[in-house]
């Protein structure tokens, strides 16, 4: 059989382009975008596994507690978060597994699991902003602390926090909606403002839940450093310390990177290295849900050690629960205030026990 000549080029030609080495640009942005979806698949799993069962681990320790610690106080409402945000995530996990590039939940779960999100990331933050205070006004003014230092104060201040972080999630509730995406019948869940007005709302989001809160963590700890190496003597027991410092660099390590590759989308940084980059930073963020209760795990673990026959279970308690010399109220206001100088004692650091 003969070929005409223009037929056999064509031929040639399309051969070549089915059979040359390596995707054609137009296949390998959908093929990168199938393997993100898978990684970040595999991260939700993780995250609404481990997140809701290690997060529900730590209300049920501390929830008990909470009437009369204030180490309980905060490591509750850190779990409460984490563990919303975990449950949370059980929608963009059967999207990103089921429904590539569609959002076929409506528009309500989208606005809310965006809510959701924001409000775990602010009111994290804002409580770890919180705690550092309190450790801060522990061992830098005893006298105030010993009369004003307890649950109630700390109930008022986690609420504080819960509802500044309520206030700078709504505008990711408010201002997202579902968006056609271009010829094809599927929507996208996807923020509606205009280029402006969402910079100025990426840029307040950077400050307010990252930048700033982490300025206030560092001056604390600062101080209480310096304040520490002029009295040493004034406290004896580094756990909480510990605990609590972990968690404020695990957060920030799991972090930084989200809010990293957020500033370079902002300034149009486009490629590979984005289209890889911003979902596993993403990824990185949502672990940290998740990562609080494998913290007191291994805190617990080293306070075993130390302490030599306390059974796993105990060191994994006395991670969480140092702070619990709070008389309750029918004891009288002096028995509660001379209870509260061993409590802050005992949420203080001692250069004796490390």
């Amino acid at each position: 059989l003969s070929v005409s000549g223009p037929v056999m080029e064509a031929n040639v030609s399309s051969g070549l382009w089915l059979t040359s080495p390596g995707p054609s640009p137009a296949k390998a942005k959908p093929d990168l975008n199938a393997v993100m979806d898978l990684v970040q698949v595999v991260f939700y799993s993780v995250v609404c596994v481990g997140g809701s069962l290690g997060n529900g681990l730590v209300i049920w320790l501390t929830a008990r507690r909470a009437g009369r610690s204030v180490n309980c106080i905060w490591f509750l409402n850190l779990a409460v978060a984490d563990f919303i945000f975990s449950v949370s995530r059980v929608v963009p996990l059967v999207k990103n597994a089921f429904y590539r590039g569609h959002w076929p939940f409506g528009a309500f779960l989208c606005q809310a699991t965006s809510f959701i999100k924001y409000l775990n990331m602010f009111c994290s933050v804002f409580l770890l902003a919180a705690v550092s205070l309190d450790r801060l006004a522990a061992v830098a003014f005893p006298v105030w602390s010993k009369n004003r230092r307890g649950p109630r104060l700390a109930w008022a201040a986690a609420a504080g926090a819960w509802g500044a972080a309520a206030a700078a999630s709504l505008p990711f509730y408010l201002y997202r909606s579902l968006v056609p995406e271009g010829r094809t019948n599927s929507l996208k869940c996807s923020l509606t403002l205009g280029e402006g007005p969402k910079l100025t709302l990426y840029l307040l989001r950077l400050l307010c839940g990252f930048l700033a809160p982490f300025a206030i963590i560092l001056a604390c700890y600062g101080a209480l450093a310096a304040v520490l190496r002029r009295r040493p003597a004034t406290v004896r027991s580094r756990k909480p310390f510990k605990v609590m410092a972990a968690i404020v660099v695990t957060f920030f390590l799991c972090w930084a990177p989200y809010h990293l590759f957020l500033l370079l989308k902002l300034a149009g940084v486009k490629g590979q290295a984005m289209a890889v980059g911003l979902p596993l930073a993403s990824s990185l963020a949502y672990l940290n849900s998740c990562a609080n209760p494998v913290l007191y795990f291994f805190m617990g673990l080293e306070f075993r050690r130390a302490l030599g026959r306390t059974s796993l279970a105990g060191a994994f308690r006395r991670a969480l629960l140092e702070d619990t010399a709070y008389s309750a109220r029918s004891h009288g206001r002096r028995k509660e205030a001379a209870s509260s100088i061993d409590g802050l004692a005992q949420s203080s650091v001692s250069p004796n026990l490390a």
